[in-house]
């Protein structure tokens, strides 16, 4: 019998070509959502910092200017938290969209796997079959020359 080939070898590599592709396009957008959270975080502490540095400006006592100066730069920085906090939410749905497609890459490749197991099963059910046929035609044959021996 010849050696067991799964007749949709080839969708099934691609499949499996496709699932690592969107794994690694998740894999990428989770780095790009980590390094915004980062930004963010660094964002969050310069803000920290410049209200203590703002504190200690009241403390000493300054001029208006350089209060409202700063008072702006801290502005700035609240209006970046603002737009890095929209970018780590617009990053988080096309994480949520690729792993959906990542789900259903994997549903596309389990189904094949399935379809090559159930071929593979029946592959192994007919050469058995073949098997034991063969062994029958041996032993009939072994009878048949034993009764035309004697």
């Amino acid at each position: 019998m010849k050696k067991f080939v799964f007749t949709l070898q080839r969708l099934k590599e691609f499949r499996e070509q496709t699932l690592d592709t969107e794994k690694g396009t998740l894999a990428e957008l989770r780095a790009e959502l980590r390094e915004l959270e980062s930004e963010l975080q660094q964002i969050l502490e310069d803000i920290a910092r410049l209200n203590r540095e703002l504190m200690e400006l009241y403390k000493k006592g300054t001029t208006a200017n350089d209060i409202a100066v700063h008072k702006r730069y801290i502005n700035n920085k609240q209006q970046e938290l603002h737009m890095k906090r929209h970018q780590i939410l617009m990053q988080n749905r096309k994480i949520e969209q690729q792993l959906q497609a990542v789900i259903d890459a994997t549903k596309e490749v389990s189904k094949l796997e399935k379809l090559e197991e159930h071929q593979l099963e029946d592959y192994k059910a007919a050469e058995q079959k073949e098997n034991e046929q063969f062994i029958e035609e041996f032993v009939s044959n072994s009878d048949w020359r034993k009764a035309h021996a004697e």
